[in-house]
């Protein structure tokens, strides 16, 4: 028998044997990659069912930061899955910051763990440094329901002591050579054109503010100046408007407060050529001021005398009068592990004729119905009885369809609704932030 070429040929023989043991080396490589990749699915699905479930219930949270921050839980969708809720309040400090109120909530096996910790930012920092200070303090907080999980061995705790730099608060309102005074300016511009319009805005603001325990004390003054040329027919529409305002409260305990307000303004639509206000006021708290972050259930009764001079005679043949004011206020606000809510009635007239009066009321709720299915509430209503200050005679159509002027009505309602409904896994630990927020997808 004759032997093939390919036999007697050394080199295509080793060739031949090199192929098939590398054909063997790969399937032993697959069996073992194949192996490894179970017990990692398996170790996965393990450390996933050993993982602390969190739901974090906060608006504003950059929750993508979180995930990869706080890697060690699971991040549940629904409420109801949960092992802690985190519920996460949030109130403006005096200097421009922030104060944050974190709301641990055990539930499940974990009922009655309960913790609250607060953290501060300052106006000076960026959104990164705020975001980090925040997740860092969330982080702290699940230490205690971590510790009680498997999981809990591959964690380590560590300080960071910064020598180089002193990290002392100050320490009271004399060590501050600001004397707790916060000061911000805004200004905005905007000019457009086109073939049939041309448009010019200018918006500026300026406040100063001193926020202690017993003193709260605000300025703000404002200018706004929004003008239209229709180009066709050269026809000017504006609205100009300014206003300094001014508050002052002494507080008076942990549930009452004493204060003033005072402004004097000038707005064309409202037909103010100028108009000017002061008067004190006083408001009781049924629920300390320290729980305002949680609850609070307010009165506020006001009195003012307030000094008009108009633009055009009005239709009580006015040109300028002065008038006394009074209202009441009572507002209900709370922050709860199931949503929050919002609702306040004021009632207000002139002392010289009780008919002329104001009722408006405002809500807003949030309530999560259950698990994933939540909605939003927002009416508004008022009865209006007190427009002393509008123009006699007819309203032009352009002063209709441009809103330039105020026009004569008896009430205003409205209504805003909105559900949310999220279903699926409950599980949402991965971040992948490619073509993230670009304009042509969903935000």
């Amino acid at each position: 028998m004759e032997i093939p070429y390919s036999m007697k040929n050394p080199i295509i023989l080793i060739s031949i044997l090199f192929f098939f043991i590398s054909l063997n080396g790969m399937a032993q490589d697959k069996l073992s990659e194949d192996a490894e990749n179970t017990t990692e699915k398996n170790t996965g699905i393990s450390l996933r069912n050993e993982a602390l479930n969190v739901f974090l219930d906060c608006r504003w949270c950059d929750r993508n930061y979180i995930k990869k921050t706080i890697p060690f839980v699971n991040y549940v969708n629904n409420k109801d899955e949960a092992d802690v809720h985190i519920l996460v309040s949030r109130r403006i400090t005096g200097g421009g910051g922030g104060e944050y109120t974190i709301n641990f909530i055990g539930m499940g096996d974990y009922a009655g763990i309960d913790d609250e910790l607060v953290f501060f930012s300052n106006v000076e920092e960026t959104r990164d440094e705020t975001r980090n200070g925040r997740s860092g303090m969330i982080g702290m907080g699940l230490m205690r329901y971590v510790a009680r999980t498997p999981l809990s061995a591959n964690i380590n705790i560590s300080y960071e002591n910064d020598e180089s730099s002193e990290k002392e608060l100050v320490s009271n309102v004399e060590d501050d050579p600001w004397d707790s005074w916060m000061f911000r300016i805004r200004g905005t511009g905007e000019f457009s054109k086109d073939e049939n319009y041309q448009n010019r805005r200018i918006n500026g603001s300026l406040s100063a503010d001193r926020v202690t325990p017993d003193w709260k004390i605000e300025f703000d003054a404002a200018y706004s100046y929004n003008e239209t040329i229709y180009t066709s027919d050269l026809e000017r529409n504006y609205r100009r408007n300014w206003s300094l305002r001014g508050l002052l409260v002494k507080s008076l305990g942990p549930n009452w407060a004493l204060g003033g307000r005072a402004s004097i303004s000038s707005d064309t639509r409202p037909n103010y050529e100028l108009t000017s206000s002061f008067g004190p006021a006083i408001e009781y708290n049924i629920f300390p001021y320290e729980e305002s972050n949680e609850k609070q259930f307010r009165f506020q009764y006001g009195i003012g005398m307030v000094r008009n001079n108009y633009i055009d005679t009005t239709i009580y043949f006015k040109t300028e009068e002065t008038v006394v004011r009074q209202y009441l206020a009572i507002s209900l606000g709370f922050t709860q592990p199931w949503g929050s809510g919002y609702f306040s009635i004021t009632g207000a007239n002139y002392l010289h004729d009780f008919a002329l009066n104001n009722l408006s009321i405002r809500g807003s709720i949030n309530y999560r119905i259950y698990k994933g299915l939540s909605i939003n509430i927002q009416p508004r209503a008022s009865i209006i009885h007190d427009q002393i200050n509008l123009r006699k005679g007819e309203a032009s159509a352009q002063d209709v369809l441009t809103r330039q002027h105020d026009l004569q009505t008896e009430y205003s309602y409205g209504l805003e609704l909105g559900i949310t409904y999220s279903f699926g896994s409950i599980y949402n630990n991965v971040v992948n932030p490619r073509f993230g927020n670009t304009g042509g997808g969903r935000r």
